[in-house]
């Protein structure tokens, strides 16, 4: 869905009973940022921080909307290609509680347990001027701010001792990396795309990143899990669409899919709604290591099934 003042065209009365609670903004004092790197609201995020700690700093700020993906420009700036540092997006945020409001989902320490995907983007720590990419399915995760959330160690939550587990589709090693392709700031951009997986027809072979084929039944059939593309340089929807497959794939640095059995959802061919996978908070996540400073910039051009549109 584009990020104008369209509106869907028709609409259930459901979709517009929800409308009401889809675009909470959370407080800043429930997000995982207590020095307040992150700033921005709706489609745009900044980042400006420097770390004087000997730990790394993890900074967390939920969007203020629920949606099914998105397309989302990632920006190092130019003045900070010497610092070590992490910058993802963060899809499918839930709780065990069914019934948690954007505020209790966002906390940094929570007494439900949490899951969430990430497709992150690590700039320093593998070989010099690359960037290394990952995708992850976090689940059983209490402290956001814990090392990889909670993986590595024990956290205890009202006297329990809780692990978070990861399950890794595109690890964080050397191998999975990329020489940027830079603005002509000297920028480093990256743009990655969270989409619902399925099958697409008339031919296609990618979804219409403008959102056309997403959320429409007509023209996919979803199977509950989602795929991330990750590109190389900053890339609109229109741009993206635009493109013949050998410029798509040029363009496009790695893809995965999530599958439906890993994030719990159904098979559109046996669900009433042409869409299966939920609205769930997103998040836009900053790892600043000690001792460096960096400064970037997120940039939503798309959410995905999204009740209602914002402009900025």
């Amino acid at each position: 869905m584009k990020l104008s003042k369209k509106v869907i065209a028709a609409m259930s009365a459901a979709a517009l009973f929800a409308m009401a609670g889809t675009f909470v903004s959370c407080g800043d004092e429930d997000d995982d940022d207590e020095e307040g790197a992150i700033t921005g609201s709706n489609n745009n995020y900044t980042l400006s921080y420097k770390n004087e700690s000997t730990d790394p700093y993890r900074a967390y700020k939920t969007t203020s909307n629920k949606h099914r993906g998105a397309l989302c420009q990632i920006t190092l700036n130019s003045d900070s290609l010497d610092a070590t540092c992490a910058l993802g997006y963060i899809w499918d945020l839930s709780s065990e509680d069914a019934s948690a409001s954007a505020e209790e989902i966002a906390r940094t320490v929570s007494d439900k347990p949490r899951s969430l995907c990430i497709v992150g983007f690590n700039h320093g720590m593998t070989a010099a001027g690359k960037v290394a990419y990952y995708v992850s399915r976090y689940t059983n995760v209490y402290d956001i701010q814990a090392n990889n959330f909670g993986t590595k160690g024990d956290v205890t939550v009202n006297g329990d001792v809780q692990r978070a587990v990861e399950k890794e589709y595109i690890p964080l090693s050397s191998t999975y990396s990329f020489v940027p392709t830079k603005d002509d700031d000297g920028n480093v951009v990256v743009t990655v795309a969270v989409c619902e997986g399925g099958t697409y027809k008339d031919g296609k072979t990618r979804p219409t990143f403008d959102g056309t084929a997403l959320g429409n039944s007509a023209n996919a059939t979803f199977d509950g899990s989602y795929d991330v593309y990750i590109f190389n340089g900053r890339y609109s929807s229109e741009q993206l669409d635009a493109m013949t497959d050998e410029e798509f794939n040029t363009a496009k640095v790695d893809e995965v899919n999530i599958p439906a059995a890993d994030l719990g959802y159904g098979d559109a061919t046996t669900s009433a709604t042409s869409s299966v996978v939920a609205q769930k908070q997103g998040a836009v996540y900053a790892n600043v290591y000690a001792g460096k400073t960096a400064h970037a910039t997120w940039k939503y051009d798309e959410t995905y099934s999204a009740d209602e549109v914002v402009e900025d």
